[in-house]
This record gives structure tokens, C-alpha cells and sequence, in this order.
């Protein structure tokens, strides 16, 4: 029996913003939140109208507890947490620019209780009751034993008939573009869809080609077993169909003001992953692209985004006042 269409696994951590534009080095208050890439998408699917669990390693402490609560409250199931008593839970400072001056963020998560799960930590029968796994390499990035749990999630999740999709999500101030490119081709290449941005194509595997077409097919022929995703900011997205022989495009949304850009990739793979359950690749595309722009609207890492905005955006809405 199905109790989820969407499984992930990670870290989320406590986030603490600048208010104001503030650097860090001058702000005497900021703003609490939390996020993490998988738990970020998860939301985004719960949000789009579908059932999404998220796996963790959380301690059993009020940051622990307001991180398990607030995604619960939003519909993500986090049932499975795995609780602990030992580690920290990571933290991060967003210091927010406005251009010319980018935002940056100082990342304070090493040893977290995340980085210290591990194979027998899983809950694997999950996977018996999930039709998509999603797994990123943030989380294979900050452990030896994260590394090898995403690997083990991978290969028993497409034993078992799940769809497995993975997100590159490079982090340099986690691991050097070789050690990624080691410890992330192998499971990019077992992967049913892949998800990678232009930028990290040619920073983590060096492909890039004369034209973002070019790119992207480099890479589906070393690369993933169905499709590979390739978003490209401003310039919105394309995927290579490799059971079709077919390459799809679509437009990204001009932003006048970005608000908050953290999580606009997550809650791309949110959007595209729903409609590629749907419709396929085109439908992914397009709930993608609009999903991603609507995110940089709003404050935090959360996507707290609807079902008939992103419709109404696709079908051509133009921004004014709901009355």
C-alpha cells in the first residue's frame, strides 16, 4: 500500500537571517527560521497537493522539536525522525544582501546528529509504502556515513520500483568539486532523474559546451536513466527525455524583487517532480519554472505556495490584487 508519493532524507538546520540587509557583523538581532533542502521540497510537494515523509536524525531538544513540529504542522509526516540525545542540530547565518552585494551564509554544522546517521538508522520499510525516492548531495556531502546511506537508500529504493531522483545541489564550503564529483557521479548515473544547475554542470563535472544544449546532453549520456534536469536561473530550464530522444525547454519568470532566493531550487524539484507524476516532462517543466519564482517572493526557506497560484501562473496570470 502507498502512504507516500514523495520519501526524502536530511538535514535541516536552525537558520538565522539579518534583518534589514544587515551584515552580520553589525546586527544586534535576527530572525529564527529552519530549512534544508529535502525538507524544503517535501513541503513543496505537500503544498502542490501531494503526501511527502522526510527522514531525519534529530536531537531531542526544543530546536529538534520545533524543526519536527513545524514541518508536521504543515503536512510533511516526520513520524519516521530518528531522536537522539547526542550531537547538535546545524545552524547557519543568512546574511541577506541587496545587489550589488550578494546574501552569503556561514554555515556552524559540523557533527551534527545528521551527519551521524547511518545505514541500520533507516527506516526501510518505508519504502514498501513510497512511489518516490529523492535524495541530494547536501546530505551525501556532510558524512562518510551519509554518503554511504544515500548510496543504500538509492539502490534498495529502485530495487523495491521506486522512481529515485537526485539533486546535485553542490556546496563547495562542504567538499571540493573532486571529492563531489567522486562521491556524487555514481549515484547521478543510477538515478532515474537527475537535477543539476548550469553552473554546477561545468564547476562539479566539468561539462560545458557550446550552447546549454549541448550541456545537457553531454550529460545525459554519462548521467541518470530516464532524464536529466538542467535549470539555469533567469533562463528557466530544460530536460533531456532519454527514452524519447527528446529535449524539452521552458521560459523561467522575470522577478522584479526577490525577496528570498533560498529554496527556489528546492521548490523547483517540488513543482517538477508533481507534474512529471501528472503529465511528464513538459507539465514538470512548467509547474517547476513557476514554483521556483513564486518561492523567491516569499521570506524563509519554505515554499508556502498554491496549488492555483502555480496553475495561475502557468496558464499566463499576471501579477495585481486578489480580490
Amino acid at each position: 500500500m502507498t502512504r507516500y508519493d514523495f520519501l526524502t532524507f536530511g538535514e535541516n538546520m536552525i537558520r538565522l537571517s539579518t534583518r534589514n540587509y544587515e551584515r552580520l557583523e553589525q546586527a544586534q538581532t535576527v530572525d529564527i527560521r529552519h530549512g534544508g533542502t529535502e525538507s524544503n521540497t517535501a513541503m513543496g510537494l505537500v503544498r502542490l497537493g501531494l503526501s511527502a515523509a522526510w527522514v531525519s536524525r534529530l536531537v531531542n531538544n526544543a530546536l529538534g522539536q520545533k524543526i519536527a513540529g513545524e514541518l508536521s504542522q504543515w503536512g510533511v509526516d516526520t513520524s519516521h525522525v530518528v531522536w537522539t540525545n547526542d550531537g547538535r542540530m546545524g545552524t547557519f547565518f543568512l546574511e541577506v544582501g541587496s545587489p550589488p552585494r550578494p546574501s552569503s551564509v556561514l554555515y556552524d554544522r559540523r557533527d551534527s546528529s545528521m551527519s551521524r546517521m547511518t545505514v541500520a538508522d533507516f527506516p526501510w520499510s518505508l519504502l514498501s509504502e513510497s512511489r518516490w525516492l529523492h535524495a541530494t548531495g547536501i546530505t551525501t556531502g556532510i558524512s562518510e556515513s551519509c554518503r554511504e546511506l544515500a548510496g543504500e537508500a538509492m539502490r534498495r529504493g529502485r530495487a523495491a520500483g521506486l522512481f529515485v531522483s537526485y539533486d546535485v545541489n553542490y556546496r563547495a564550503r562542504l567538499w571540493s568539486t573532486d571529492q563531489a564529483r567522486a562521491g556524487m557521479s555514481p549515484l547521478c548515473s543510477d538515478a532515474d532523474i537527475m537535477f543539476v544547475t548550469q553552473a554546477d554542470a561545468a564547476r562539479v563535472f566539468g561539462v560545458q559546451g557550446s550552447s546549454a544544449e549541448d550541456t545537457i546532453r553531454t550529460l545525459a549520456g554519462a548521467f541518470a536513466r530516464k532524464a536529466v534536469v538542467m535549470t539555469m536561473g533567469a533562463q528557466g530550464a530544460m530536460a533531456f527525455d532519454k527514452e524519447s530522444v527528446a529535449l524539452y525547454r521552458s521560459p523561467g519568470y522575470l522577478v522584479p524583487q526577490t525577496i528570498d532566493r533560498i529554496g527556489a531550487g528546492d521548490a523547483f524539484d517540488a513543482g517538477f517532480i508533481a507534474g512529471y507524476l501528472e503529465e511528464g516532462i513538459e507539465k514538470g517543466l512548467a509547474f517547476g519554472n513557476a514554483m521556483a519564482a513564486l518561492k523567491m517572493t516569499i521570506h524563509g526557506d519554505f515554499p508556502f505556495v498554491s496549488r492555483a497560484e502555480v496553475e495561475t501562473l502557468v496558464a499566463g496570470g499576471t501579477a495585481g490584487i486578489n480580490r
